[in-house]
């Protein structure tokens, strides 16, 4: 009996000690707290300029494409709504977010929009080489200043109407008077004005619009689907503040200021070497229009758009009227350039 009574107590005592075990197990388990997982800050707001190229075989896992600095760093790139396969090879600005990557040393930028980059612009205007670090350093403006300055001095239209024109004027107009001066001043104001004028003049002449080869540019461009969608391009100008939309299958060329116009852009299925070699042209005049804004003119077999700009100046888009759909869409998509 006594047995009987020392066994039972015995597991009583086995079964408690048990529970009081699994009881702190539990409690020290609920008091771990949970791991946190640590989030990769982006930097926004960043702008790079450079040439776009494919990844291709590298150590980071991350990005489909790269962009290539001056000085030949890179930034990887990722875009969920663009394709950056239209821009392989050509000289970009984008914009975007700021990220480091899985691997340690790389960046990867996920683009938002990107503009493409006339390449004599790019020519003057020098990249920064290195990364940003602060989202202060990566701010648009201070980037655009110190690149856009000397080029204002140099091509801003509202400076070449007073400086080129009147310089070239005044000395024709003297002319008519020399005959009485006496001669000795006759070779100081004749030698100089006759070497100016007849140099751009003979940059502006355009080609003969007879010419085999200049006819099948223009059919080329006229048999293009100019639905919205297929104007993938844009040419932009900071020192005029200004972008037009181009075809994604167009070459596009800038002469900037010449003797008749503030501003000269060409379009061309094929490559633009001098003026007067695209069958369609954009310019920006002096003047102000009184009804014709937004309107096409066809005349002579040329169709002619027209959209009022800033300061007194207006755009007058050209070429042949078979191109007028192109020119309409040109005009009425003229847009502000956003730096």
């Amino acid at each position: 009996m006594k047995n009987t009574f020392a066994a039972l107590t015995l597991s009583a005592l086995t079964l408690t000690a048990c529970g009081l075990v699994e009881v702190e197990y539990d409690q020290a388990k609920e008091d771990t707290p949970p791991t946190e997982e640590v989030k990769v800050r982006e930097t926004n707001n960043v702008t790079y300029t450079g040439e776009v190229q494919p990844a291709g075989i590298s150590v980071y896992n991350q990005g489909t494409h790269r962009l290539v600095l001056p000085g030949g760093k890179f930034v990887l790139l990722e875009a969920e709504d663009l394709d950056l396969n239209g821009y392989v090879g050509e000289e970009v600005k984008i914009f975007g977010a700021l990220r480091p990557t899985v691997e340690a040393g790389g960046m990867i930028m996920r683009v938002e929009r990107i503009e493409l980059i006339a390449k004599e612009e790019a020519e003057e205007e020098p990249e920064a080489e290195e990364l940003p670090v602060n989202p202060e350093d990566t701010d648009d403006e201070p980037l655009e200043e110190p690149e856009e300055e000397p080029g204002e001095e140099s091509a801003d239209p509202e400076t070449t109407e007073p400086i080129d024109l009147p310089e070239e004027e005044e000395p024709t107009e003297e002319e008519a008077p020399t005959e009485e001066v006496p001669v000795e001043e006759v070779p100081v104001e004749e030698e100089s004005p006759e070497e100016e004028p007849t140099e751009e003049p003979e940059e502006e002449t355009p080609p003969a619009e007879s010419s085999a080869e200049f006819k099948e540019l223009v059919e080329l461009m006229a048999r293009q689907d100019y639905d919205a969608a297929n104007w993938t391009q844009q040419y932009c100008s900071s020192h005029i503040s200004f972008c037009a939309p181009v075809h994604r299958n167009w070459w596009f060329k800038s002469f900037g200021a010449t003797s008749s116009t503030l501003w000269h852009i060409e379009l061309s299925p094929a490559p633009i070497e001098s003026l007067g070699q695209g069958p369609l042209v954009i310019e920006l005049i002096a003047g102000s229009l009184a009804d014709a804004d937004g309107t096409i003119d066809i005349a002579d077999g040329q169709a002619t758009g027209y959209k009022e700009w800033t300061f007194g100046r207006h755009f007058r888009i050209s070429g042949d009227e078979s191109l007028e759909q192109a020119i309409l869409y040109i005009t009425q998509n003229i847009t502000d350039y956003a730096s």
